[in-house]
């Protein structure tokens, strides 16, 4: 009898060993399937009973700590994901404002490199090129009148100073002429008074 008892008593130490060792492989089992997974396994190899399924204690609460486990997991990645959007949000907020920022700054040197200051005012460079031009447009018409102007005056004081050489070389001529012709009629005046005289 004693046989029959350390026999019975190893028979239920290695059922326990073996009911032991199939919960250690079915949580590495369940812990290298997903989800979907681990509830195929359970309904694969829980037992049928007539239209129903038999589902070991064991497996169902292993089942339950492992979706629980994946929910929390879930929840955990769903919080930390919804941190990183609003982080990234702050960040897209963020370079939204410096994008506007540059952009104002950017139309700003723009207006400010396509104008100028010129007597106070901001004129566009095209404006204020249009009226530079203008401006030496007019000087060089109004220089080229000018020099227009000088040069005719110019011939004509040359004409006239021609002229006026002309006209003392005739004047000379004529006042000596006339001279001439003086002396002459004082002379013959004074012969005539001495002729009367004597």
């Amino acid at each position: 009898m004693k046989v029959a008892k350390l026999l019975f008593a190893l028979f239920i130490f290695c059922s326990a060993l073996n009911v032991k060792a199939q919960d250690v492989s079915l949580e590495a089992r369940f812990d290298s399937l997903n989800l979907k997974g681990q509830f195929d396994y359970v309904y694969e190899k829980s037992e049928s009973y007539e239209k129903y399924k038999v589902i070991k204690k064991s497996t169902i609460n292993l089942l339950k700590k492992s979706s629980l486990d994946s929910i929390n997991g879930y929840k955990t990645e769903l919080s930390t994901t919804y941190k990183q959007i609003a982080e990234l949000k702050n960040t897209v907020a963020t370079k939204d404002d410096n994008i506007t920022k540059l952009t104002d700054e950017l139309e700003a040197t723009n207006n400010t490199k396509n104008s100028m200051a010129f007597l106070g005012m901001e004129i566009k460079k095209g404006v204020y090129n249009s009226v530079m031009w203008g401006l030496v447009f007019g000087l060089l018409i109004l220089a080229s009148i000018m020099f227009l102007m000088f040069k005719r005056s110019h011939s004509i004081t040359t004409e006239t100073k021609k002229r006026l050489a002309e006209v003392e070389e005739e004047y000379e001529t004529h006042r000596k002429s006339a001279l001439k012709r003086e002396q002459k009629l004082a002379r013959q005046l004074m012969d005539e008074k001495l002729k009367h005289k004597f």
